[in-house]
């Protein structure tokens, strides 16, 4: 199977197990047809399901996933950037393949908040891994996501040490559940991956005290930024 055809399938099936687990997605803004690294807040697995189904694109993933049955292998053939845990152990090696992937003309997602959160906190972007977008003079959009449901839609942000088949239960039972995707500007990554990381959390920030505001999500809580 060429990995051409293997994103359609991939794209279908991230469809199907929304659908599956009765998760509804929108999206507002559009993705950019050309090469870009787009940064996001990460509230779970769902994140990725939904993006994958929204659009044609990679990701950067904890090492460990590559050791993971079909999944690996299927995302080794997606271009998939695989990180260490700390990637301060292997920054040179990650950030030179994620500038070679944006380079071959991928979309590729990168969480920089390094873990998940409940969605009502923006933890600090941390950038080593956006300096790829400034080799490659890539651009980078920014990204908010937000969980909401007409129940509790804490079961839609995958925190702490539950277990995905745990979490899956929980989200199949949230009413009315759904994943809002925000795509924001393009940022101009030349200006160094410090600035244009603060600039990227800045505007999901925004977005989501825009929709805290209209009464759809809670208004996110900051720490420092970094």
């Amino acid at each position: 199977m060429s990995a051409a055809v293997l994103r359609l399938v991939v794209r279908a099936l991230a469809r199907l197990v929304l659908a599956i687990v009765g998760v509804r997605h929108t999206t507002r803004g559009a993705f950019p047809d050309g090469p870009a690294l787009l940064v996001a807040n990460h509230l779970g697995w769902l994140d990725i399901v939904v993006l994958v189904a929204r659009a044609d694109c990679a990701f950067v993933a904890k090492r460990e996933v590559s050791q993971w049955p079909v999944i690996g292998a299927v995302g080794r053939r997606l271009g998939v950037v695989f990180v260490e845990r700390r990637p301060s152990r292997d920054l040179r090696r990650a950030v030179s393949e994620l500038e070679a992937r944006l380079r071959e003309g991928a979309k590729v997602v990168l969480f920089p908040e390094g873990t998940t959160t409940d969605g009502r906190t923006v933890l600090p972007f941390k950038s080593s891994l956006v300096e790829a977008a400034v080799r490659a003079e890539a651009p980078v959009i920014p990204i908010a996501l937000r969980a909401r449901a007409i129940s509790d839609p804490s079961p839609l942000c995958w925190v702490g040490d539950e277990t995905l088949l745990a979490n899956l239960p929980r989200v199949r039972a949230c009413r009315g559940a759904r994943i809002d995707v925000d795509i924001g500007d393009p940022l101009v990554a030349t200006t160094g991956r410090k600035i244009v990381s603060v600039q990227a959390r800045a505007t999901i920030v925004d977005r989501l005290r825009r929709w805290a505001l209209a009464g759809r999500c809670t208004p996110p809580r900051l720490t420092a930024a970094s």
